[in-house]
């Protein structure tokens, strides 16, 4: 999961299967450490669809948000293919227990090392701490594009 704002990732779980607990897992990550978000946006798979997994956004009073389609989710599958592009192609992994821990190390070295032109070069963790400290700076105002239904 992505902060679409500080491109931070606030919550993710390596798992084997595409079922609704991983998820629910990562989002409780993004709770436990971040403050609830304005809007949670996915795709409509089934993981995202999951009774449980609604509730849990609605208790923490996160408005919903559904692509139509996975490609409407342009944030997600982006970061999808830098961690496993930029990450786990150089390190290639040799099992799911290094899998795991690879995927800790590269959401670290994304988070803590990785500058984006898109916040004025800083990386997400610098960024994040300026936005949310008492430094004053001109933040960036952003545009999300996606074809999105409200749950």
């Amino acid at each position: 999961m992505i902060d679409v704002y500080t491109k931070k990732i606030v919550g993710y779980h390596v798992c084997d299967n595409m079922r609704a607990q991983a998820n629910i897992k990562a989002l409780n990550m993004a709770f436990k450490n971040n403050t609830p978000p304005l809007i949670h946006h996915s795709d409509r798979g089934s993981q995202y669809t999951y009774k449980g997994y609604i509730q849990l956004l609605k208790d923490k009073g996160v408005n919903i948000s559904m692509a139509l389609s996975a490609q409407d989710n342009a944030y997600a599958e982006r970061i999808n293919r830098t961690i496993k592009n930029d990450y786990l192609e150089y390190w290639k992994p040799k099992s799911f227990c290094e899998l795991r821990r690879l995927i800790k190390k590269a959401v670290n070295q994304y988070n803590n090392t990785r500058p984006h032109n898109s916040i004025a070069k800083m990386t997400p963790v610098e960024f994040e701490n300026k936005w949310f400290g008492k430094s004053t700076f001109s933040k960036p105002f952003i545009t999300i594009f996606n074809n999105e239904v409200n749950v």
